[in-house]
């Protein structure tokens, strides 16, 4: 028996004795392309003829490769790209390998409302540290309950009232900067880049709101922090798109300073004595209730920096495009003014006075519908196989769900759905099967936290803008939308002529 097992022995050492001895670098680098190019084919045979979603339409490119996704992302065309898909293969469309996305009513409130699936575990991409997850990335439902839970009361009704006079005090700092534009005897006709003030106010109002104190940008006029957060929304979807780039596209160390300064700021202060209950402040005083143990100040840091993103982008957008609708719409303009003129003769009116007007909630509501915050959808995960609406998909697959698709819908919007009708709204009958097919906020457990604060900020400050100034666009400028995360002017600038109100 020794003798076959020492033959057997010795013949396994010669062959691989003898392939070694036949190991070259050619061959080795030949067997390398080999090895990749089968690979290749492999997928490709797989991703077209045996993947489970390979009944679903779309372009041939899209089943096998997510190149053309990856592409259009750091344009912020994506989209634009989904809307033209959507138009030719239909409501159910393959963008990548393992990536689909649907536009029909069913679908999304399934996804959305229904089944409520969780964040795509992709997401964790954009945040600051892939460790660190904050409210808006959180893909563990229980983690995201609990984070919910402990901001929730920043936003409760009974908060938001005490801080509508520090947005009061935000919005009124605009309507002085504008006034004090409009007043300047040197300018007869003054320009103003209507939507960097926008966003700069909208700025102030979390850090007057969320921050302990108003930025300041507004009465400034030149301020760096606008810019850091454009540049950041851009800086995350291009690591998300490519992340072996996160390691050498770091974070500005500006806006991690300015971040943490304020962070230290508010900690000597409450190692004064003294408190202001604001975001910041839960944060800091939030503890786990089994454990005892606060947040991270990994945690603290990537919370605060999304509420400064969160923050600005998304109501300045919402409040410079109904302002550009009306604009564009002069008969919608008057019938709003009508409306705001049935008020008190307040400069900057109160919320209790606005939020049942229903003009401006219907322009508000139309603006939303024609420009959605998420333009580029919601990001979901298929969390088991499972059929959504009748097309299956295997667990683990990407969900999008497209509400700018859905918010443009003829099925659901009528011949019109392109045109800025607030009147659409005012139908009471209509209303409710209009609202359920209306996602501005997303939906489900994963709706905006922030919504109503939202709401209001819009609310006072496109009613402080038509009040108290009369605008006029500049002729011949681009009104190109991108979308990083949150859709925003890609020019970050557009012109007008303002002059203020004689009489309310």
């Amino acid at each position: 028996m020794s003798e076959p097992i020492f033959l057997l022995k010795s013949t396994i050492q010669r062959t691989i004795q003898n392939t070694f001895t036949q190991i070259t670098p050619l061959n080795l680098i030949t067997l390398f392309f080999v090895t990749i190019f089968t690979k290749l084919v492999y997928k490709l045979f797989y991703e077209i003829y045996l993947s489970p979603l390979k009944h679903i339409p779309g372009p041939k490119a899209c089943a096998f490769t997510d190149v053309p996704l990856r592409m259009r992302r750091p344009y912020g065309h994506v989209y634009s790209w989904y809307q033209e898909l959507h138009s030719q293969y239909g409501n159910v469309v393959r963008v990548a390998p393992g990536f689909v996305m649907f536009s029909n009513k069913e679908a999304i409130r399934q996804i959305m409302i229904e089944d409520q699936f969780p964040k795509n575990t992709a997401i964790k991409n954009i945040q600051t540290n892939p460790n660190v997850p904050t409210l808006f990335t959180m893909t563990d439902p229980t983690f995201h309950k609990q984070r919910r839970r402990l901001l929730s009361h920043a936003f409760s009704v009974k908060y938001l009232s005490n801080i509508e006079p520090l947005i009061h005090s935000c919005v009124e700092s605009l309507v002085n900067k504008l006034a004090s534009l409009s007043n300047d005897n040197d300018l007869k006709s003054p320009v103003v880049n209507i939507y960097g003030i926008l966003q700069s106010m909208a700025l102030d109002v979390i850090g007057e709101t969320a921050f302990g104190g108003s930025f300041n940008i507004v009465e400034q006029g030149n301020h760096p922090l606008p810019k850091k957060v454009s540049d950041e929304f851009k800086r995350r979807v291009i690591c998300a798109t490519f992340p072996f780039l996160r390691h050498f596209k770091k974070q500005d160390p500006w806006t991690q300073n300015f971040t943490n300064n304020i962070i230290r700021e508010r900690r000597e202060m409450n190692a004064r004595g003294e408190k202001r209950m604001d975001l910041l402040q839960m944060l800091l005083d939030a503890r786990d209730e089994e454990t005892g143990e606060g947040l991270s100040d990994f945690d603290i840091y990537d919370q605060s920096v999304e509420f400064v993103m969160a923050g600005s982008d998304t109501t300045a957008f919402t409040t410079f495009m109904a302002l550009m609708l009306l604009l564009h719409h002069p008969e919608k303009f008057r019938v709003l003014m009508t409306e705001f003129n049935s008020l008190s003769s307040d400069k900057i009116p109160r919320h209790e006075s606005l939020k049942h007007l229903t003009y401006l909630n219907a322009v508000i509501n139309e603006t939303m519908r024609l420009w959605p915050v998420a333009t580029g959808g919601f990001s979901r995960e298929a969390p088991k196989d499972m059929a959504i609406n009748g097309t299956f998909v295997p667990k683990g697959t990407q969900i999008i769900a497209s509400v700018y698709s859905i918010h443009h819908s003829k099925e659901i919007w009528g011949a019109d759905v392109e045109e800025f009708v607030p009147e659409r709204w005012l139908n009471e009958k209509n209303k409710s099967n209009l609202n359920r097919h209306f996602y501005p906020f997303g939906g489900g457990s994963r709706l905006c936290i922030a919504m109503n604060f939202s709401l209001m900020e819009i609310r006072i400050a496109l009613a402080a803008l038509m009040i108290n100034f009369e605008f006029d666009m500049v002729k011949g400028q681009d009104l190109e939308i991108v979308h990083y995360l949150t859709p925003s002017l890609k020019t970050k600038r557009f012109d007008v002529h303002v002059r203020q109100r004689n009489t309310h």
